[in-house]
């Protein structure tokens, strides 16, 4: 992931997520809210667009790899929360608001 957040700078990461959940992040619009990250008041949120996640490999064995030597860095949009989302999906992460949205 790269996101351009302007002259504040770029939200970068390196993380495992499944396809779905990553297409349904993008297509429904999931406000992201990643707090200060970029320093005091940055307050930086907003929805993930296609062009700013980028697939290095489906391949099973690889990724497997990357778990299991802990590869991931940077920030993963799935471990925060949303501000953008339905009220009984207030106190969840946006891995479990996708995660609630894909079973039902």
């Amino acid at each position: 992931m790269n996101c351009d957040c302007g002259r504040q700078g770029n939200l970068m990461g390196t993380f495992v997520a499944s396809k779905k959940y990553i297409e349904k992040l993008i297509e429904d619009k999931i406000e992201v809210y990643f707090g200060e990250v970029l320093g005091k008041h940055s307050e930086i949120y907003g929805s993930i667009d296609a062009d700013e996640i980028t697939l290095v490999t489906d391949n099973p064995d690889t990724v497997k790899s990357f778990e299991d030597l802990d590869l991931s860095s940077g920030y993963n949009p799935l471990d925060y929360t949303a501000i953008n989302v339905e009220e009984d999906e207030v106190d969840l992460s946006v891995f479990e608001i996708i995660e609630k949205r894909l079973l039902s």
